[in-house]
């Protein structure tokens, strides 16, 4: 029981914040923006944007192989529908051949 909890406890966190700001010291943005990430080993990478809720809401980068290093891409604030988010709390997440090695977190505002 008290492992459900820990698991649940962030998603119980961003549900009470309602999504539209934060008490967490996430980086925040309001325009453009260009984020760096290290990749241990080459191999194929896709980098998406998920809301708060984890979904989906753009793909920055689809099926690219690229090798070990430091690497960087933008986000320009828009979803897959070429519209401005909302503001709030925002991922990134970077996977590395179907892992997930990291995801970075945002929070969009005005």
């Amino acid at each position: 029981m008290g492992k459900i909890l820990l698991f649940l406890l962030p998603a119980i966190l961003l549900m009470s914040a309602g999504c539209n700001d934060s008490t967490y010291p996430f980086e925040q943005v309001t325009e453009e923006f260009t984020f760096t990430y290290d990749l241990p080993n080459e191999g194929v990478v896709d980098l998406f944007v998920l809301n708060c809720y984890m979904n989906n809401i753009r793909t920055l980068q689809a099926d690219s192989t690229q090798p070990a290093g430091s690497h960087s891409s933008s986000w320009d604030l828009l979803d897959s529908s070429a519209l401005r988010v909302p503001d709030g709390l925002y991922y990134i997440r970077i996977i590395l051949d179907d892992d997930v090695i990291e995801t970075q977190m945002y929070e969009v505002y005005k």
